[in-house]
């Protein structure tokens, strides 16, 4: 499995280049996301044109650039970071594949597309993002579970939104965070690996939890852990992986019952 790092921090992204990390992704994405985010555990980036030239720099080839999904911007900025030095491209709360389309015309060959699949209109696109020449699809569920009115971050993984996903996509996908094994907050690192292997994930992104985690001499050692754990994983026999789904049903649903209890009133109306 591939690792893709989030970070606008050169010294730590040289490190994780060097230790092997698929690629570093500098994130421009900000339109929006105070409004839509407002009161949830979210991070918010204002990357700038100087973060992408600076990571650019030690990522050569390697850099991806995540862009704001607006009207007025997603073609623009897309020929701007490519001009800076992006490989590939993300565009975030995707809705229709009109929009996936038009930066795909404007990329015109000079980089590759990825989508984030972080609203509901997206989770039934599967179908249709198949037939486009998409680099990979990574699933949000922050976003998403904003988008749905629902107090389940990791209820996707475990109620059969991203397994119906993934019957109509088969490229390469991802969802969640990766960090150490034996670490994760607040669901266990390694049930969120299970899940991934289930699904055939071939990539997972390294965001805050990896890098309070992992020093940067140790990203190395985390990378090797990362895959090692993969691969006993990829040995569990069914009935193990059926155990580990159930461990992972319990806690998305522990998770649920906690925040109902502290915000009793419904997160939308039904």
């Amino acid at each position: 499995m591939e690792i893709l790092l989030f970070s606008h921090d050169q010294p730590y992204s040289a490190a994780a280049i060097a230790a092997g990390m698929g690629a570093v992704i500098v994130d421009w994405e900000w339109s929006g996301k105070p409004e839509r985010q407002i009161g949830n555990d979210t991070q918010i980036n204002r990357g700038t044109l100087h973060d992408l030239v600076t990571v650019g720099e030690v990522a050569a080839g390697r850099l991806i650039c995540r862009i704001n999904n607006t009207d007025e911007g997603r073609r623009n900025e897309c020929r701007l970071a490519i001009e800076h030095g992006a490989s590939e491209i993300w565009l975030p709360m995707v809705r229709d594949v009109v929009e996936i389309e038009e930066c795909l015309r404007s990329i015109d060959g000079d980089a590759r597309l990825g989508v984030l699949v972080e609203t509901r209109e997206a989770m039934f696109l599967g179908r249709q993002l198949q037939q486009l020449p998409l680099s990979r699809v990574y699933i949000g569920l922050h976003d998403y579970r904003i988008d749905c009115g629902n107090r389940g971050i990791f209820d996707p993984i475990v109620d059969g939104s991203v397994d119906r996903f993934r019957e109509t996509y088969s490229g390469p996908l991802g969802f969640a965070g990766v960090t150490l094994p034996d670490a994760g907050r607040p669901v266990p690192q390694h049930l969120l690996l299970a899940a991934m292997v289930r699904l055939r994930c071939s990539f997972g992104v390294a965001r805050r939890s990896f890098r309070a985690d992992v020093a940067a001499t140790d990203i190395g050692s985390a990378l090797a852990m990362i895959s090692d754990r993969i691969a006993e994983l990829e040995a569990r026999s069914m009935s193990q992986q059926h155990e580990d789904q159930l461990a992972l049903t319990h806690c998305a649903s522990s998770l649920r019952n906690d925040l109902r209890m502290r915000h009793p009133e419904p997160a939308c109306a039904p």
